[in-house]
């Protein structure tokens, strides 16, 4: 970026986003006296420190989605006409300045997915029209600050997944009136759910998971929750293994927009309530894995046909597998493994086209397989695809569809779709890199070069993986053009030697690529 924008002194606004700019945000920057709206989001190679003398006639500052390293600067705080704070996946590290709480106009702070240690701050409380706040996804720590849960302009509050303390408040339904996204997930919160989460009525997605909250869940929860399209309890201390745990189930009837339960490693027990059945047409995703319940597979979970993943592992059910099951054409995930269920497995099974895993195992069922399933059985190319796409995609980041990050957030899939392509290393799997020393290491112009091959060749693999998994079996690739994608990558992988070493001793050769 040139420093001579700096020169543009009746600049308002300066928008740069989604480009491939690198290096530095130049200090000049602060010289635009008249600059209300700064976004330069998304450069992935944009790096250095964020000026600590940015203008304060700024309202709007995105500097999201790029390389940014350092700590948040305090001069901040002194920004008063500041509406919308967004730093979400940098490199930032250190503590969020108290003096952010300075900022009486801020509606909307996003300091998510980076390095941030230290607590939130106290001030935080003190921003009167607050409706977005997010932290998540960072280091932090200490007790989330009571303040924050007093703000009733909140519309959103992430502070998932960082290593956060404290309990929820007993009131955070009535303080919080206006949440419609709640994500706490993945901290070392404990304590109840609070019972008056029953009425926050404009709740849309509720994630409580990864906690040590205990108890049971508040018979009433759903109640008002006609809005909430997503609930995670997964993972906590919740439920006594009595039939009474899931009663719950029985208020998630007013939420019809749901389309993700996820209630696995708990301890709750009894049976499933036959109005598990009721909740939503929509429902892709029901996970109650590693649990205590007991009884039979209520066949009315059947009738959800939009359902993609259905996850009842490690529990006490018995009876046999419902041949109901067969009516869910867009199944790609079932795991029953390690209950009581008995008997033959349902030919019905075979009608499931799109599925991609199914565990059935250490139960007493008996019989034979159905010809429909496996060997023998009705083959899709689309199919076979879309079993390709997916295996790809585990290998290139060494996670599985039924990790617990895809279990309730979002597939493996979109996992890998949204980092195309600035962030696609970030995914990969460390150990697919093998990375060695190289004799050219002194030579910094050859390992920029191999290192932008490499990730050439990693970026290109994912989007063939990302294609051939598409949700619909119209828009997957054809077998024809993976092919020559791959021989395509090949070539370029070979050409530059992923082991540098490699490559320099195959150089005196008259073959031009490097073998393994």
């Amino acid at each position: 970026m040139s420093p001579f924008l700096g020169n543009l002194s009746f600049l308002r606004s300066l928008y740069l986003q989604e480009n491939r700019f690198q290096g530095k945000i130049p200090l000049e920057i602060g010289c635009l006296f008249r600059l209300q709206h700064l976004n330069i989001s998304t450069n992935s190679l944009l790096e250095g420190e964020i000026p600590a003398n940015l203008p304060n006639s700024l309202s709007v500052i995105d500097l999201s989605d790029n390389d940014l390293v350092g700590k948040i600067p305090a001069s901040f705080g002194s920004l008063s006409k500041l509406t919308y704070l967004d730093l979400f996946a940098n490199k930032l590290n250190g503590g969020i300045p108290p003096s952010v709480g300075n900022l009486s106009l801020l509606q909307r702070s996003d300091l998510g997915r980076n390095s941030l240690t230290g607590s939130i701050p106290h001030s935080i409380g003190r921003i009167p029209n607050l409706q977005q706040f997010g932290v998540g996804d960072n280091k932090l720590s200490g007790i989330v600050p009571a303040s924050l849960y007093n703000i009733s302009t909140l519309t959103e509050l992430i502070i998932g997944y960082n290593q956060l303390t404290g309990n929820l408040p007993q009131d955070i339904g009535l303080t919080l009136h206006n949440l419609q996204f709640i994500n706490v997930g993945e901290n070392q919160l404990w304590g109840p759910i609070p019972a008056s989460f029953s009425n926050a009525s404009r709740m849309e997605y509720l994630d409580l998971s990864g906690n040590n909250l205990s108890g049971g869940v508040p018979f009433d929860l759903g109640r008002k929750m006609k809005n909430l399209y997503f609930l995670n309890l997964g993972e906590n201390n919740l439920g006594s293994g009595d039939a009474s745990d899931l009663r719950f189930i029985n208020s998630l009837t007013n939420c019809s927009k749901l389309k993700s339960l996820a209630l696995y490693g708990n301890g709750f027990g009894g049976i499933l309530p036959t109005t598990i059945a009721n909740p939503s047409s929509f429902l892709n995703e029901l996970a109650a894995g590693r649990n205590q319940l007991v009884g039979s597979i209520p066949a009315g979970i059947f009738n959800f046909i939009n359902l993609e993943v259905i996850g009842l592992e490690d529990n006490l059910f018995s009876g046999v597998i419902p041949f109901e099951i067969g009516k869910l054409r867009n199944l790609q995930i079932l795991t029953f493994h390690t209950n009581k269920l008995s008997g033959p497995i349902p030919e019905s099974i075979g009608n499931l086209t799109q599925i991609f895993e199914l565990d059935l195992d250490d139960n007493n069922l008996n019989g034979t397989i159905p010809s429909k399933y496996g060997i023998g059985g009705r083959t899709s190319t689309e199919g076979d695809i879309y079993s390709y796409g997916i295996l790809l995609l585990e290998m290139l980041t060494g996670k599985r569809p039924t990790d617990e990050l895809f279990t309730s957030r979002q597939s493996l899939h979109e996992f890998c779709k949204v980092a195309l392509p600035e962030r696609v290393m970030d995914i990969i799997d460390p150990r697919m890199l093998l990375e060695e020393t190289t004799e050219g290491e002194n030579d910094s112009q050859k390992e920029r070069v191999r290192q932008d091959k490499i990730r050439e060749c990693s970026v290109s693999l994912v989007r063939i993986g990302i294609a051939c998994s598409a949700e619909s079996p119209s828009e997957r690739m054809n077998i024809k053009d993976v092919i020559i994608g791959l021989m395509t990558i090949k070539e370029v992988f070979l050409g530059v030697g992923i082991h540098g070493r490699r490559q320099m001793r195959m150089q005196p050769t008259d073959e031009g690529t490097s073998r393994e």
